[in-house]
């Protein structure tokens, strides 16, 4: 960086965070440091400070970026140009034009000793200074925005730079998101600096960490970036799609319905060039074969013509077999094309078919499609090879699917007994009962959302009963008071289609407690207001009541609950369906 920009990039750090001129004055222990351009400077142009806004000289700040300013005595306006930038501000106007177009300060130009004082971030924001504060070393950086290019292009997300000495460090989880490795977990923060409360790296780091060439030229100011991974491989066996790439990416997962379909998007990624030979061969492959059956059907028409001749019923049958064989083969060798770079490890009656393309150019993105034959739910995984998916397919709808679900478990241990006790006992109890009483009706596909003592978010419970397609949804619960004589039996729902299940439910429910009935209630508990099947949730009654605890820890009388809700299940199955 060329020493002319020091003077004004000096100011620049007191304007950017107020109050760094007084600090630095009245305590030398406070004192902010400088790195201007990779160097530390001192400033030796003290700043104004103005209703915790730091102002500068115009002419500092334009001398320092080397822009023209035009100073007009009469207006007392200010034009400052660099580049393509100009800016235009008055002395005690909130109001400035940026190439044109007002913006509004928050602080005005002052007139101070015959030097108008301007609002350093604004200008430097607008005329592209980066400029950043290291707290562990109260150091304010500065420096002219490199220009960056990720595999040639502007990348997506703003990256900043930041020269210190001779070395440029770089917002490390904005270069990893670039790259498509949004996942990424740093190895050595300790080589960097937080600024701004972000880590930044040194490109040698990110090239290390992250895979690639990195190279910055210095003399122009522009940073090289090429990260470019290839898809070399698509396998699948029963359960798993193993996708091998050369560089490690994150994928851009999504579901699609119609058929059951998971995407995923692989960011700054190629397909190997045996694999885009394979491609453009089946593509190949498949125009020369519908030239000829185009051709063969011309020229036996013309020969039909010509002769005036049947084919035999018999003759146009085989015919008729051998295309279609033709066909058979031809699609066949477009899938083991798009499938892999060979054979399939395996047969997979969940895996319909796996595709894959060159999505898009700019930015590079490989798509890869896994068409399944049944909805399931999928995990990625990481590997040194590249990324796993792992699927857990959503079992098939058989019978009118009822979804049981224990509230609260594991860490989550839910309301307390005034015996020590925990709901999560109590619901996963009457649950597991619960699940098999209804396993006896033939009519009934019973699942539920936990069978152990293990923790669910309410958003994984949700889920599970949407995404299975469920007819009816059964939340368990049990209640506590800091008032010991509170106790009763009360029901919940939240949506329109639910009252009537709730009021059924209630009804069995506080006949089997004869706890006091406190009611059927509208209320949005999340797990019964996201989902889209009658739901609803009971609180059975209160662990904090000595008497009702008794009860409610009592097997039998868990056992009596449990056949309570299946009696009421049964009965507004049979009444609605």
């Amino acid at each position: 960086m060329k020493t002319r920009l020091y003077p004004l990039f000096a100011l620049l750090f007191l304007l950017i965070f107020p109050g760094w001129a007084a600090a630095a004055g009245n305590n030398a222990e406070q004192a902010v440091q400088l790195l201007i351009g990779g160097q530390a400077v001192k400033p030796d142009v003290p700043p104004i400070i103005e209703q915790g806004r730091t102002l500068v000289p115009v002419r500092v700040i334009a001398e320092g970026l080397g822009a023209q300013v035009d100073w007009n005595q009469d207006t007392r306006t200010a034009v400052i140009e660099l580049g393509q930038q100009k800016l235009q501000l008055t002395v005690g106007s909130k109001n400035a034009l940026v190439n044109g177009k007002k913006v509004q300060l928050d602080a005005v130009p002052l007139m101070r000793n015959q030097r108008m004082l301007l609002p350093l971030r604004f200008v430097a924001e607008s005329l592209g200074v980066t400029v950043g504060w290291d707290n562990a070393s109260r150091t304010v950086i500065a420096n002219e925005s490199p220009d960056i290019r990720f595999n040639g292009n502007k990348p997506t997300k703003g990256i900043k730079g930041f020269q210190q000495g001779d070395k440029l460090y770089l917002s490390a989880q904005a270069v990893a998101e670039s790259a498509g490795k949004s996942a990424h977990v740093w190895k050595h923060p300790e080589r960097g600096f937080t600024i701004d409360g972000e880590l930044t790296l040194p490109l040698e780091v990110l090239e290390e960490e992250l895979g690639g060439q990195f190279t910055w030229k210095q003399e122009k100011n522009q940073v090289d970036i090429e990260r470019l991974a290839h898809l070399s491989a698509v396998r699948y066996d029963d359960k798993v799609v193993r996708i091998q790439t050369s560089l490690a990416v994150t994928a851009n997962a999504f579901v699609l319905q119609g058929p059951h379909r998971i995407v995923l998007d692989l960011p700054q990624t190629e397909l190997d060039q045996d694999l885009l030979d394979k491609l453009e061969k089946g593509s190949q492959s498949e125009k020369a074969r519908s030239d000829e059956r185009e051709v063969s059907s011309k020229e036996l028409e013309a020969d039909r013509d010509d002769v005036h001749t049947e084919v035999s019923k018999e003759n146009q049958q085989e015919a008729d077999t051998s295309e279609q064989a033709d066909e058979d083969i031809e699609v066949s060798e477009m899938n083991a094309s798009q499938k892999d770079s060979g054979e399939p490890a395996g047969k997979s009656e969940l895996i319909a078919d796996v595709r894959y393309s060159q999505y898009s150019s700019s930015p590079q993105t490989v798509r890869v499609v896994i068409e399944l034959n049944q909805k399931s739910a999928y995990n990625l995984e990481y590997t040194s090879e590249g990324i796993e998916v792992k699927l857990n397919p959503v079992p098939k709808k058989t019978g009118f699917r009822i979804v049981v679900d224990a509230g609260h478990g594991g860490s989550d241990k839910g309301a307390s007994g005034v015996n020590g006790n925990h709901e999560k006992e109590f619901t996963l109890s009457v649950a597991n009962k619960l699940v098999q009483l209804l396993k006896q009706y033939p009519e009934f596909q019973v699942e539920a959302t936990r069978t152990t003592d293990e923790y669910l978010k309410l958003e994984e419970r949700v889920a599970f009963a949407n995404e299975r397609d469920a007819d009816l949804f059964l939340s368990i619960h049990a209640n506590s008071f800091t008032n010991q004589t509170a106790g009763g039996t009360e029901t919940f729902y939240y949506n329109a289609n639910s009252k009537a299940f709730a009021e059924v439910v209630h009804r069995h429910l506080q006949g089997a407690t004869q706890f006091p009935n406190r009611g059927v209630k509208n209320t949005g508990f999340y797990v019964i207001k996201h989902t889209k099947m009658p739901a609803v949730l009971t609180e059975t009654g209160f662990l904090s009541n000595p008497g009702e605890n008794a009860k409610l820890t009592s097997p039998a009388f868990q056992q009596k609950v449990a056949e309570a809700l299946a009696a009421a299940i049964r009965e507004y199955y049979q009444s609605y369906y």
